[in-house]
């Protein structure tokens, strides 16, 4: 069996990690199975990331302004110059979004929204202490990490661990719960050596 089939050990999965992550077009990209648009995505996150949080004087909305700014000048001037020409005008892509896509997006959010008000007076209420835990928790460690870093940092950190972990993961899995066991295992013989000794202490 090859091991791109095999089940994730590390994560105890007998799907593949492939598998795990959808299996589709974003899969192969986070796995590095297309390596020419996992590299681009990869060195364009990395590009944004300094030229809109490094560079002074830049962010994100001036410079998705300036784009469009200059690409419907360039558009206009080229619309303005075939017409005098008589040549055709610039090629635009049309998109259409039909009425189902749009009511199946409407639905998809609005059913996330009402699970999230759901819980929302579930915790209220006491009924559910263990998502009262689960989401203390959850907002304690967000509010560790945002006074570590903001969040701009923060998602551009998340995408390139995205684009990295899930590939050395991959490639390396042998010797990654290799290494996993044999900490395991020793975590366990000092433990029991912890455990020998309060005994031999007691008596």
């Amino acid at each position: 069996m090859d091991a791109s089939d095999q089940g994730c050990r590390l994560l105890g999965a007998q799907r593949s990690l492939h598998g795990l992550l959808g299996g589709g077009a974003m899969a192969d990209v986070v796995l590095w199975r297309r390596k020419e648009v996992a590299g681009w995505s990869l060195a364009a996150v990395a590009a944004s990331w300094v030229l809109f949080y490094c560079l002074p004087g830049y962010t994100l909305l001036s410079f998705v302004s300036s784009v469009l700014m200059i690409v419907l000048a360039v558009l206009f001037v080229w619309a303005k110059a075939a017409r005098l020409l008589n040549r055709p005008p610039p090629p635009v892509p049309l998109i259409k979004i039909s009425e189902d896509s749009m009511s199946k997006a409407a639905a998809a959010v609005g059913n996330i929204l009402h699970k999230a008000l759901q819980g929302f007076e579930n915790i209220a209420h006491g009924k559910d202490s263990s998502l009262f835990y689960k989401m203390a928790s959850v907002l304690l460690l967000i509010s560790i990490v945002g006074r570590v870093t903001d969040l701009i940092t923060l998602v551009y950190a998340c995408l390139v661990l995205a684009l990295t972990i899930p590939a050395l993961v991959d490639k390396y899995e042998e010797n990654i719960a290799k290494f996993l066991n044999q900490a395991s295992a020793n975590i366990q013989a000092c433990g029991q050596a912890w455990k020998a000794y309060k005994s031999k202490i007691k008596n």
